[in-house]
């Protein structure tokens, strides 16, 4: 997820929680960007080296405007509503570039599973898929102490994510989109 070890004030691991900010770049299901959030443990290692794991849920949905669908033997005339309920479990490494007291850079990387529900809802009727995959996602970012010895920290970072979440019923290809991510860590010092 993020979090430092800093040579000031060391610290054996940190928990946070972020908003996630997501957009999607793969949109023929879902346009819209969603704020959902996400859950994480680092464990620092060294001051320039962690490993952590985290969990993140975010809702995405699109409208599709009331038109007529044809089909053999008759037609439907409805709009829809797509949902793509998104979840991922990763874990992750990061690198801290040149730590300070108070301000660290980081670069990390994640891999591991997400599990994607797609949900259409059309007049009183609903239908869905659900598949589980791995995704991956590079991060970079920045952790900032409130004050130098303080177990509180604020964390904003920006990442990639790419999920093999393929939907063959609905010709949905491999999800991807940016993450923005802004939240609130605390130290165990």
């Amino acid at each position: 997820m993020f979090f430092l070890a800093l040579q000031a004030q060391p610290a054996d691991g940190a928990f946070g929680i972020t908003l996630n900010i997501l957009t999607p770049t793969y949109t023929d299901y879902v346009g819209k960007t969603s704020t959902g959030f996400r859950l994480g443990y680092t464990r620092f290692k060294s001051d320039k080296f962690g490993w952590g794991f985290d969990a993140a849920y975010n809702t995405l949905d699109d409208y599709v405007p009331r038109q007529t669908y044809e089909y053999p033997g008759g037609a439907i005339t409805t709009d829809i509503f797509n949902y793509m309920y998104y979840f991922t479990l990763m874990l992750n490494g990061q690198y801290y570039y040149r730590p300070s007291a108070r301000l660290v850079p980081y670069a990390a990387m994640g891999a591991g599973l997400s599990v994607t529900r797609y949900t259409l809802f059309y007049n009183v009727y609903q239908e869905g898929d659900e598949k589980v995959g791995w995704a991956l996602r590079p991060e970079a970012g920045m952790v900032f102490r409130v004050r130098e010895y303080s177990s509180l920290g604020l964390k904003g970072a920006v990442s990639w994510e790419y999920a093999g979440n393929k939907s063959t019923l609905y010709n949905i290809d491999n999800f991807s989109g940016f993450t923005v991510q802004v939240g609130i860590i605390l130290f165990n010092n």
